[in-house]
């Protein structure tokens, strides 16, 4: 009775974000997740790489939106998230970037995540911040929080993001941990980590780390990894908000048959955990 009783205080709206299905479209992707048990979904919008909504540059209609949510409903997943990644440090940076919030706000989606673009420099970390506080105002207006992923050299785990985060000083920019991107990109284990990040946190992505290697892309199904995820979701107890899963395996492309087991596995070890009904 003790286990059900933690059980409960740790159930989460977890989903899954697509671009764990590349090579796939948000069709494909919503079938998956939805056969696999999730209830709710993270679409995502990355222009040349992972294009599973409608490109919100082109246009954003109520039309257009309720087809995607459409979808979602037919296959008994709620849209709680929007990835649009690859926009920052671009020459169209915000103008883009709020396409993608108008996008979220005619959902009803309350949530859009980011990485934080190619900064290789002052100046790029000048470009960063002027952008970020135009578009954090765009989306508050919109009661949308936008959360920064650690992706790339800059932004690279919760220790570094929580600074960023601070700098920005906008309550609609918050972090979006991931727990493998931490290792991969920042050297950093989530067990450790996660502690400088969970004050300034939105989002999270709970994703595995296949052998916990520095600079290595393997994200396998939850659990068939080396994080220690009990510690993680022990520490996950201080944020209340929502998150998914991404699996991107060891760059091998994979068929769409073992990317929906991998994430019905993933569905299983976190019922298992009872972070997921």
């Amino acid at each position: 009775m003790k286990k059900e009783k933690k059980g409960e205080e740790m159930k989460k709206n977890i989903g899954v974000v697509t671009s764990t299905y590349p090579n796939f479209n948000g069709s494909e992707a919503i079938e998956g997740i939805s056969k696999a048990g999730f209830k709710y979904i993270e679409l995502a919008s990355a222009p040349a790489y992972f294009e599973h909504v409608p490109r919100p540059e082109n246009g954003v209609t109520k039309e257009i939106v309720d087809g995607v949510l459409k979808e979602c409903a037919d296959h008994g997943l709620i849209l709680q998230c929007i990835a649009g990644h690859t926009r920052m440090i671009q020459e169209n940076t915000v103008k883009n970037f709020m396409k993608v919030l108008d996008f979220a706000n005619l959902a009803g989606v309350n949530f859009v995540t980011t990485d934080a673009g190619e900064v290789k420099g002052k100046e790029d970390e000048k470009k960063f911040y002027s952008d970020i506080k135009e578009i954090a105002d765009y989306a508050k207006d919109k009661n949308i929080t936008v959360c920064l992923e650690m992706h790339g050299n800059w932004c690279n785990n919760g220790k570094v993001g929580s600074e960023i985060i601070k700098t920005i000083n906008h309550p609609n920019v918050k972090l979006n941990y991931d727990t493998s991107n931490v290792i991969m990109y920042g050297n950093a284990r989530p067990e450790e980590d996660l502690q400088y990040a969970l004050p300034y946190m939105g989002f999270v992505h709970l994703k595995e780390s296949g052998n916990g290697k520095f600079g290595e892309w393997n994200f396998p199904a939850l659990g068939e990894g080396v994080l220690d995820f009990d510690k993680i979701f022990e520490m996950l107890k201080q944020f209340d908000g929502p998150g998914s899963v991404e699996i991107e395996f060891d760059g091998v492309e994979r068929s769409l048959d073992e990317i929906n087991e991998a994430v019905r596995k993933s569905y299983v070890f976190l019922k298992n955990k009872g972070i997921v009904e």
